[in-house]
């Protein structure tokens, strides 16, 4: 993680979270964290935890206490549903510990959304291949056209970007993980924009639009972190399901990640994750040139 980004997040506020950050100390000796995430937007019967004990400090309840305490202090927020992502070990990510999930297991959790973690290396990417791609797409895409922008969206596509951000909420596989829709206007994406520009975030972002009847079809974005010149992150790509089967999804990721190149060309890896069961988002990103490089599940547990 880029120093940036813990630093920049003490004084600049989220307007949509409140985050606790909790220790386990003994003689002065920090030996374990907890940080729980409370959103205040939407989804507040869920709250969102993640914790951690120092190697040389397990096996001592210090993880079931900081648990113990994320729950209480869920519960007495009035939050129904807690939740965690965690690595778990894969042959493509050897070094990851397997305990956590037997552990959360044991405490009441269950697996509720399985998902792989994909990595772009932008300088392995094949252009002369890409441009085949980019050009088969378009070849199903006549009648739309793209927008590209970083910071606050244009205001002929800021509606369409707001509704789309919402269905991400619902339309993206969440198996039994208990995320309900959003609640996403214009004025949120303005919000987050200025929360970003204070943080020196840059999100670039692809629209494609539907000529036609002048809607947002689709959208893709990139994030980059202050302090960070080479890994950045995939968020959110969507495509309405009335323009589904244009090949849009294709062509957003690929226009995002060109700009991303060009705007940062000392930028070397792009990473991203799915659901399991997104097999369509999944070979387009295989496609474009991301590779499978861990895995990861959501553990979650109902309080009431």
């Amino acid at each position: 993680m880029a120093p940036a980004r813990p630093l920049v997040g003490l004084v600049v506020p989220d307007p949509d979270n409140r985050r606790e950050q909790w220790a386990a100390v003994c003689d002065g000796e920090v030996l374990g964290y907890l940080t729980l995430v409370l959103s205040d937007r939407d989804n507040t019967h869920l709250a969102n935890f993640s914790a951690g004990v120092r190697p040389g400090s397990r096996r001592r309840g210090i993880g079931s206490a900081l648990l113990r305490h994320a729950e209480e202090r869920a519960a007495a927020d009035g939050r129904t549903t807690v939740s965690t992502w965690l690595a778990v070990p894969h042959e493509s990510a050897p070094d990851v510990r397997g305990d956590g999930g037997p552990f959360l297991i044991d405490n009441g959790y269950k697996r509720s959304l399985e998902a792989a973690v994909r990595m772009c290396d932008l300088d392995a990417v094949d252009e002369d291949e890409l441009d085949r791609v980019w050009d088969a797409a378009w070849a199903k895409a006549d009648g739309f056209e793209l927008v590209s922008f970083h910071g606050v969206p244009p205001e002929h596509v800021i509606e369409g970007m707001a509704y789309l951000n919402a269905r991400m909420y619902t339309d993206m596989p969440l198996g039994d993980w208990d995320l309900q829709e959003g609640r996403i206007t214009a004025d949120t994406l303005r919000l987050w924009e200025r929360q970003r520009l204070q943080k020196g975030q840059l999100n670039l972002q692809t629209a494609v639009v539907h000529r036609e009847s002048g809607e947002v079809a689709g959208f893709t974005e990139i994030q980059v972190t202050a302090g960070n010149e080479r890994d950045c992150h995939q968020g959110n790509t969507i495509v309405d399901p009335r323009f589904r089967g244009h090949r849009l999804g294709t062509i957003l990721k690929i226009a995002n990640q060109r700009r991303l190149r060009s705007m940062r060309p000392w930028m070397r890896r792009v990473w991203t994750g799915n659901a399991e069961s997104n097999s369509q988002m999944i070979s387009i990103n295989e496609a474009v040139g991301y590779r499978l490089a861990g895995h990861e599940t959501v553990f979650q547990k109902k309080l009431a």
